[in-house]
């Protein structure tokens, strides 16, 4: 699996479009959005999270399945990998077989997204903006943002196939194009005067460029996957289905709780607070996670290779890797921050007098609980790569001990620190330290 530099440029490049789409598009979004529309704004990308955990971890299960049958692997296993020493092996009929099973899926859970969002979605959108925006308005960007998520989910299982075969530069070209695309028509849109409308018909037609290119991609990207079209057809085989969701149900659970960790208060933001708090709570968050998602850009692009590792059985290789990653992420992650504390008010002002971040000792806490817990999340994802996910009760435990808590806070409180401390307090009990604890330990015995 032959993973390098330009790949590791293009996820950054990628990452920063993926992630910073609205943070390129603030001062166009900032200056012709209403603080109500910017609030449903970031309202809809809350739901479109909430959404995505129909995937239940399946996509990064898929992912590390893909790599392994693709480097060598004759079987999917619920726990554990095999170790296969020879080079060049690869069993095409396998291969098909578990892409189709993947595919089956994917479909799936596009038409369970397509009856939740429809009802249950639309009733919450109605409910935050009834008295505050006009709900004709409203309903038609919904449609067509929902129709977006839909048609996502339901083609997702090209992300995993990319991941899985190590086509990182493919599939972060394939994400450039699609944002550009979604930043120029929104821009486009905006200055025609569509609102919150352009930009919802941006990101639509953007979802379906990426899925188109994505799948053109699979099947330049080699020799093997080239005499594949036609081949991989929607298939439900019961041995391979129930090999995958041991730890699918376990991906699944970690990513409801970092749901519940990083976007679920934006939602508590708008029911409890307001849409146009919400807005500036929504624009910190997205922010620090452009920021964060920069800084694990180097980890990211190398997942599957470290997955090629393991089942190579290259131990050394793999600490090597690991420390170096770990650095550069910090790295990124010291000098970002501050930057972001000391110029991030001015730069707004700059590009929107009406719009302000929240005070500096907010940004501060949220900062620090958002740090930690991407810290935690990169140690356990390097557990992940042996298939095994120890880890999962935990994060859920505490997800819910968190949102208990804000609610009962909310009701009582509602303010901002009712939605942050219980964040940065239940995790520093358990989660941020244990875990790159139990990997560091892991890793000495390499």
């Amino acid at each position: 699996m032959n993973i390098g530099r330009k790949d590791v440029i293009w996820g950054y490049v990628s990452h920063i479009l993926v992630q910073g789409i609205n943070a390129i598009l603030l001062p166009f979004v900032l200056f012709f959005l209403t603080p109500n529309e910017l609030g449903l704004w970031y309202t809809f990308t809350a739901l479109y999270g909430l959404a995505m955990l129909i995937d239940f971890g399946f996509q990064s299960t898929v992912s590390r399945h893909v790599s392994y049958v693709w480097s060598g692997a004759d079987t999917v296993k619920s726990l554990g990998y095999d170790v296969v020493k020879e080079e060049n092996s690869f069993n095409e009929s396998f291969f098909i077989k578990l892409l189709s099973n993947i595919k089956f899926i994917y479909y799936i859970m596009g038409i369970i997204i397509l009856i939740v969002l429809s009802t249950i979605g639309t009733f919450y959108i109605v409910k935050v903006s009834i008295d505050e925006l006009d709900i004709l308005i409203v309903l038609i960007s919904w449609t067509l943002y929902m129709t977006a998520i839909i048609l996502n989910i339901a083609f997702s299982f090209w992300n995993s196939f990319l991941k899985g075969i190590g086509a990182i530069k493919y599939y972060n070209q394939t994400l450039i194009i699609a944002k550009f695309t979604q930043l120029l028509l929104s821009i486009l849109f905006l200055f025609l005067g569509y609102g919150i409308l352009g930009v919802s018909i941006a990101y639509f037609i953007s979802v379906i460029v990426n899925r188109i290119i994505l799948s053109k991609f699979f099947y330049k990207f080699h020799k093997r996957t080239s005499i594949l079209k036609g081949k991989i057809k929607p298939k439900f085989q019961k041995n391979i289905i129930r090999s995958l969701l041991p730890n699918t149900f376990k991906a699944g659970v970690v990513s409801v709780s970092n749901y519940l960790i990083l976007n679920f208060p934006i939602l508590l933001s708008s029911y409890f607070l307001s849409l146009e708090f919400s807005g500036k709570f929504g624009l910190v968050s997205q922010i620090i996670t452009l920021i964060l998602t920069i800084s694990n850009s180097y980890y990211n692009t190398y997942l599957s290779k470290f997955n090629y590792y393991r089942v190579k059985g290259q131990n050394k290789e793999i600490l090597n890797l690991f420390k170096k990653s770990v650095a550069i992420n910090y790295f990124i992650n010291i000098l970002a921050f501050i930057s972001f504390l000391i110029f991030g008010d001015m730069i707004l002002g700059v590009i929107a007098s009406n719009q302000e971040l929240l005070p500096l000792h907010i940004l501060i806490i949220i900062i620090m609980y958002r740090f930690l817990y991407n810290n935690q999340n990169i140690f356990v994802t390097l557990l992940s790569t042996k298939n095994t996910l120890p880890y999962y009760k935990s994060f859920l435990i505490s997800a819910l001990v968190t949102v208990l808590i804000q609610i009962v806070l909310l009701n009582i409180n509602p303010s901002i620190y009712s939605i942050i401390f219980p964040i940065l307090f239940v995790q520093l009990i358990f989660n941020n330290w244990y875990w790159p604890r139990v990997v560091i330990k892991d890793l000495k015995g390499v």
